[in-house]
Parts: structure tokens; sequence; C-alpha cells
């Protein structure tokens, strides 16, 4: 086989000739083929010939599905869901509840940060030393100013 023989057969133009169009399609049959009545060479059922059907081939009946084999598979899909939606409350529950805890710690921490400045505010001021001369006089201190210290009580 040449090679314009397999292009001619892969439907390549030929290579000394004009290019090779498909013919226009219309809505009419190729003539080639003929129109085919498909009512016409129906077989023939078994309504007509019910003697040959049943001879042929047994009858298949078909049942329809009845409700015992739908049921446990029914049963099963609501029982699914059911048991999802509850832990889904379930697990909601729980959330809902440690957010509930989770608010009041953050607000017992916030109290607590906030005794914890004052005291610290509270406790910068008492070691000012304007402060502590007072606190030392109300004690029984006194201050000698040649020595430049504080002499604590000698009564005791």
């Amino acid at each position: 086989m040449t090679s314009t023989e397999q292009e001619i057969r892969r439907g390549a133009p030929a290579r000394a000739g004009a290019p090779r169009t498909a013919p226009a399609r219309t809505g009419a049959r190729r003539p080639s083929a003929p129109a085919v009545d498909r009512t016409a060479t129906r077989p023939s059922t078994a309504r007509t010939r019910p003697a040959e059907a049943s001879a042929a081939k047994p009858a298949r009946v078909r049942r329809p599905m009845s409700r015992k084999q739908r049921a446990p598979f029914v049963l099963l899909v609501v029982g699914l869901l059911c048991g999802g939606l509850i832990s889904l409350l379930l697990l909601n529950t729980v959330l809902n509840r440690d957010s509930f805890t989770q608010n009041t710690l953050r607000e017992e921490t916030a109290q607590l940060q906030r005794e914890n400045e004052a005291l610290r505010q509270a406790n910068a001021k008492k070691e000012q030393p304007a402060q502590l001369a007072r606190d030392a006089e109300l004690q029984g201190e006194k201050w000698d100013p040649t020595v430049g210290s504080i002499e604590v009580g000698q009564d005791r």
C-alpha cells in the first residue's frame, strides 16, 4: 500500500487532486440505506401467540418490592439520622457549657488582674521616701540629723 492510498483511507486529500469534502448533510436519508419500518418488522409478542411464547421461554414474574424488604433499610437510615442529630445536640450543649465556663474564668481573671494592679500601686506608694518617713515617725522612730540615719526606738 502506498502513502497515497493510506492518505485516501484516512480522509486526507490526495496530493495531486483537489481536496475531498464530505457531502452536505440534509434531512433526507442516503439512497443506499433504505428506510426501515420498525413496526412492520417487529416480532410478534406474547399477546398474539400465547402458546409459542410460553413454550419458548418461561414468563418472568416481576414482584414489586415488598415493605418488609424496605423496612430494615428505612429504620437503619432513620436511626442513623436520629443518632447523628442527638450527637450534634450533645456536642453543641457541651461546647456551650464550656463557653460559659470560659467566660466566667475570663471575668475572674480580669478581676484578679485589676486587684493585682491596685496592690502594686499601693505598694509603690508605701515605698516612696516621704511615706517611709511618715510611717517611721508614727512608729516612734526619730531622725537624727547628725548621723543621717533613722534610729530605731531603744526602749525595747
